[in-house]
């Protein structure tokens, strides 16, 4: 077991699961540059990192996002107006902040995702250029249901055998942007579209992290996806097999949530998913995220060695 370690101005407190740590000590917005520099380091290692308690406001969160990277607004990702998204004017929010909530105005949402279950998936891997860091700040928390489970993508490939490595190394997926995380259909999609011929980037199945250096298992999102050059029956066996061995209980962490938690996710290096939550309870989080590379596979992948973190868990 991984046990908690002491910086200069916070301590780390790793999961006991696959991936992850929680930070104690440590006032987000009152962090200076040499602070920051360490706590990159730290989520790079844990791939998550998870602070309790913090009294963030949105324009925190965009200080804070903008630490990471350059911000994107997921509403120019999936090239929409704000102005569908009225819990920004509702909440006076800035542009770089999104709302994940169940709240309705007039009956209709105000913001993403709503109250149902959310299947497993990586932010924005439908575009070129899927998001780097990825961070959620809770503002209300439903009394039960609405975890989040990450998982580790690291692990996912380090335990595939050899044979598998050998056999998807070179082969990339296509990422069709038709169906939500949320199982609905995208406005304009049709299920019944031949997948193969749908537009959408493809990315490499094993995604070397260009900063870690380490292999990943890059499967983006189940539903619309495609591997590049098979018949539509090997893809699909193909990908069930990937899969049903990325989404094992061994890889993932569970992260109940509270109110004050910031959660921070390297969204290259993960997938995750949540759970449903009773439809009369009220659940708010503001969401930023920095844009992405374009996911590579190195040419030497097969001979790299593999990540720390699911090793020390």
């Amino acid at each position: 077991m991984v046990t908690a370690t002491a910086s200069a101005d916070y301590t780390v407190a790793p999961t006991g699961a696959a991936l992850g740590a929680e930070i104690h000590d440590i006032d987000l917005t009152r962090i200076d540059d040499a602070t920051f520099k360490s706590l990159y380091s730290t989520w790079l290692d844990h791939l998550l990192l998870v602070f309790r308690g913090q009294t963030l406001t949105a324009e925190d969160l965009v200080i804070l996002v903008k630490r990471f990277g350059t911000p994107v607004t997921s509403s120019n990702l999936h090239k929409r107006d704000l102005s569908e998204r009225t819990a920004n004017k509702l909440f006076n929010l800035p542009p770089e902040v999104t709302v994940v909530t169940n709240l309705k105005e007039d009956g209709k949402p105000v913001g993403i995702l709503g109250d149902g279950e959310v299947v497993w998936h990586a932010d924005f891997t439908f575009k070129e250029r899927p998001t780097a860091a990825r961070m959620l700040l809770a503002i209300e928390i439903p009394p039960a249901g609405g975890h989040t489970y990450f998982l580790n993508a690291y692990a996912a490939y380090d335990t595939l055998s050899a044979a598998m490595k050998r056999r998807i190394s070179g082969q990339t997926i296509k990422q069709a942007d038709i169906i939500d995380t949320a199982m609905k259909l995208r406005p304009g999609a049709s299920l019944d579209a031949d997948i193969r011929t749908v537009p959408g980037p493809s990315h490499p199945i094993i995604s070397t992290h260009p900063e870690t250096g380490r292999n990943m298992l890059f499967l983006g999102r189940r539903h619309g996806a495609y591997v590049n050059g098979m018949s539509l029956e090997e893809s699909e066996e193909l990908l069930n097999e990937l899969w049903a061995h990325a989404t094992q209980a061994r890889f993932v962490y569970e992260h109940v949530w509270q109110p004050g938690d910031v959660v921070v996710w390297d969204n290259r290096a993960t997938l995750h998913k949540r759970d449903a939550f009773e439809s009369v309870s009220r659940r708010v989080l503001y969401a930023a995220q920095v844009e992405g590379h374009r996911p590579f596979e190195a040419p030497n992948a097969l001979d790299l060695p593999r990540h720390e973190r699911f090793g020390t868990a």
